[in-house]
């Protein structure tokens, strides 16, 4: 199930609208009225996400309701993206074999199992069928992914690019094409501003119901541009990394040390010198221990505060790298002259 695949779609296809030509039928028509839930609230951030994939047949409820923080299985992953395939294909999908030996979802399995078979597309063997913990274990984001290409699979006229990332934009998907459709097609915006993917993490019954609405309709997707995630890559930091014992993270760190930075750059720039971190800045410190201070005062931190990650933090190393990855050096907020 872990496998990567790199697959390249049609250009042409995905540019197609998935708006309603004249005449043409609406793929996710409401087919069940919401009876409501105890544990969905019209207050919570997923209620119009569970209603909906609950009122166009997709998602139901349990014995016990929603249950909208409830860990996504694997079998729950193949009825889901069956279910979403048989509305966008007219294909039906078969009905259970009165078998008590087989699983729930054999039914499921099977379906999408004959659509990856007779696609003829790169999406051929993207599942691993006799992978046991995929339908033993919780499900993984890359999992439920997974499960959803093969309901894009030979749609993409639905699923339009709305965005417009590279893999290069993300911190965490490597190269895989395949995620990195469904952030360009506006359904997935990763966890945070930086759009991490989290490939490993499971997910919840509410976090798939928001993503299976995107799926269904074109109007619920995100338009969305990632926070450059270049500075954390060339700290190896994550910007949740705690830097100092008062609880100071890279996310906060960072942008100080880089306007540090610019303000030398600046400073130095005007009094005719290129940037040099052993330069003597006039009052005897290097510009280096002039970026130090500056970044440090600026977060309210000493040195001393320092965790091992900032201990192994190098300054000149850092900055090297950045540059590599962005080919860019930096403006400052503000600027001080040479010596100030």
């Amino acid at each position: 199930m872990k496998k990567k695949i790199s697959v390249l779609l049609l250009s042409a296809a995905l540019l197609l609208s998935p708006a309603l030509a004249a005449g043409e039928q609406e793929k996710f028509p409401t087919v069940n009225p919401f009876p409501g839930y105890t544990d969905v609230k019209e207050t919570d951030w997923f209620y119009d996400t569970a209603k909906l994939c609950y009122e166009i047949g997709i998602m139901s409820g349990t014995d016990k309701g929603f249950e909208p923080n409830k860990t996504l299985s694997g079998p729950e992953c193949a009825a889901l993206a069956a279910r979403l395939r048989e509305k966008l294909t007219g294909t039906p999908i078969p009905a259970p074999v009165p078998d008590p030996s087989l699983p729930w979802y054999q039914h499921y399995v099977d379906y999408l199992q004959d659509a990856a078979q007779t696609s003829g597309s790169s999406y051929y063997g993207i599942i691993d069928w006799g992978d046991k913990a995929l339908f033993e274990a919780p499900a993984t984001r890359h999992d439920f992914l997974v499960f959803m290409a093969l309901v894009a699979d030979g749609n993409w006229d639905y699923f339009p690019d709305i965005n417009h990332i590279s893999y290069e934009d993300l911190p965490d998907i490597g190269e895989d094409n395949v995620i990195l459709q469904f952030y360009n097609w506006g359904i997935l915006t990763g966890m945070d501003k930086y759009g991490t993917f989290a490939p490993g993490k499971t997910l919840t019954r509410a976090e798939a119901a928001a993503m299976v609405a995107r799926m269904a309709k074109a109007e619920l997707r995100k338009t969305f541009v990632p926070a450059d995630y270049s500075p954390f890559t060339a700290a190896y930091l994550t910007p949740d990394t705690v830097l100092f014992e008062n609880g100071v993270t890279a996310e906060v760190f960072l942008p100080q040390v880089n306007n540090a930075i610019a303000t030398w750059e600046a400073a130095l720039l005007r009094s005719g010198q290129e940037f040099n971190w052993n330069a003597d800045s006039g009052d005897g410190k290097t510009v280096l221990a002039h970026v130090k201070e500056q970044a440090l005062s600026s977060c309210g931190v000493t040195a001393q505060m320092g965790t091992p990650a900032y201990k192994d933090f190098d300054y000149q190393v850092y900055y090297s790298r950045l540059i590599d990855l962005t080919g860019e050096t930096f403006e400052p907020d503000y600027a001080v002259g040479v010596g100030a």
